[in-house]
């Protein structure tokens, strides 16, 4: 929103606002002939509060982000992407109250999204806990293991981490037999993607390639785990056990429960296992969550809804032309601000 200002000689100020500039009048004009037009812009838009706002959350500046999230939300009240993000990063610095409301006015204007707020908020948590295990677990119902893709050489072949990956899910496979594996990575070298690498070097070793889905076309974290989400959820899949790294499992799990998947076991190569033993706590927990809400698709900006170069000509021209002519027929009248 752009607001001029007006100085009369008798030191009273009126504000127009830029989109009433036909009709709105705050304040009390005098009934003179005589008065001085000065002019003045202030951009404000709830859209480069946001954007302010997510630039600190990345940066670590969690309080400084509430606060002009806290400030978009006085302008825009139903913001339903701002709420999320009020709850969300409430929750990393322990503010109940805030948090809480927010979800309580969220699951109003938008239930959809305040339960995908929740999602990332237990997801987060529930990750930060992992304490990374070689061990194969057997799990009840019925879940999908996904193995994550690592990269592959120029030559097309696995890197050795990558098949520790593979070694993993195979090993998880057999403690659940009935289980789908999905195996998932683009990046392509050679002609050929990790999720074919990672298929061939299963079926090579004894995996029934019926059991296998691939999602080829994924080449992050975040698109492997949106892709993997919507490949499931045509199955009717919505526990996972994920297989990767011990330095990749916490934010792995927090993106897949970003997406609505329930992240029900893990398992891990025995790359610096005991290095990525620690849970993490609270104030090391913000990288996973900003890409969490990536992964949701929460916007990390938004265009504003003014852009600073398409702002008003507040110099001699525009406005002082169409509201100087406004002010004058209403100083005639002697008129009181009103619509």
């Amino acid at each position: 929103m752009t607001r001029v200002k007006r100085r009369f000689r008798r030191t009273t100020v009126v504000v127009l606002a830029a989109s009433a500039i036909t009709g709105v009048v705050v304040g009390t004009l005098p009934s003179s002939s005589e008065y001085h037009l000065t002019t003045a812009a202030v951009s404000v838009d709830p859209a480069t509060l946001y954007n302010a706002a997510q630039q600190k959350f990345s940066a670590g500046d969690v309080p400084a982000g509430l606060t002009d999230l806290q400030q978009a939300l006085i302008l825009s009240p139903a913001d339903g992407q701002s709420l999320a993000l009020q709850a969300i990063w409430a929750d990393q610095v322990s503010d109940t109250a805030v948090g809480k409301a927010a979800v309580n006015r969220l699951s109003v204007i938008n239930p959809l999204l305040a339960k995908t707020a929740r999602s990332i908020m237990d997801g987060v948590t529930a990750a930060a806990a992992i304490v990374p295990s070689t061990e194969p677990t057997t799990v009840s119902g019925n879940p999908a293991i996904v193995i994550l893709g690592f990269g592959l050489s120029p030559q097309g072949k696995p890197a050795p981490e990558l098949i520790k990956r593979l070694a993993a899910g195979k090993a998880e496979a057999a403690a659940i037999p009935t289980a789908p594996i999905v195996v998932t990575g683009g990046k392509p070298q050679n002609g050929v993607t990790e999720a074919a690498v990672m298929k061939k070097w299963l079926t090579d070793n004894g995996i029934d390639a019926s059991r296998i889905l691939t999602e080829d076309s994924s080449v992050s974290t975040v698109a492997n785990a949106q892709n993997t989400a919507k490949l499931l959820a045509a199955r009717g899949i919505s526990d996972v056990v994920l297989a990767t790294s011990p330095n990749h499992i916490r934010r792995a799990a927090a993106d897949f429960a970003a997406t609505g998947l329930r992240v029900v076991q893990s398992i891990t190569t025995d790359t610096d296992l005991a290095k990525n033993a620690t849970p993490l706590p609270k104030d090391k927990q913000t990288g996973i969550r900003v890409e969490a809400t990536r992964t949701a698709g929460i916007p990390a900006s938004r265009t504003p809804l003014l852009p600073s170069d398409q702002l008003p000509d507040v110099g001699p021209g525009l406005i002082d032309d169409i509201g100087g002519k406004i002010l004058k027929q209403l100083l005639e009248s002697g008129s009181s601000g009103g619509q």
